[in-house]
């Protein structure tokens, strides 16, 4: 079995891992390629062999790109600087990405009995207190 240490030098070299990593960098800035309105309902799913795989909320959707597809091809050939990195783009219907939740807001720490002075604490026991159990 080999190490990775010793695979890895071997990978690096390969011009399609090196063109999915540069493709993969440019892929990052999709809301600037199609704009912050189609970027909110589109996203990059995966690149292989010059192709981008685009995944869509909805069919409208998909249809509003496909008609810039050629546009799309022009923008991200100049981000990469490289007229062959980009060769097409499909676009497929997706469910929406799951977005990480947001964190419920916080709730208030409950009062320490420390800050409430003799008075309080003996008004609110007395306030729960059921009487003397029989």
């Amino acid at each position: 079995m080999r190490k990775i240490g010793q695979m890895l030098p071997a990978a690096i070299e390969q011009a399609e891992v090196l063109r999915i990593a540069r493709a993969q960098a440019i892929l990052r800035h999709w809301p600037e390629v199609v704009g912050p309105l189609l970027a909110e309902r589109s996203w990059p799913d995966r690149f292989s062999k010059g192709t981008v795989w685009v995944a869509v909320q909805g069919s409208a959707w998909a249809q509003e790109l496909r008609m810039m597809k050629d546009v799309i091809l022009e923008r991200l050939a100049k981000r990469a600087g490289d007229d062959g990195l980009f060769k097409d783009v499909r676009f497929g219907v997706r469910p929406p990405r799951k977005l990480e939740p947001e964190p419920p807001p916080p709730t208030p720490a409950p009062e320490r009995q420390e800050d409430l002075s003799i008075r309080e604490i003996a008004a609110r026991r007395l306030a729960n207190w059921k009487g003397p159990k029989a």
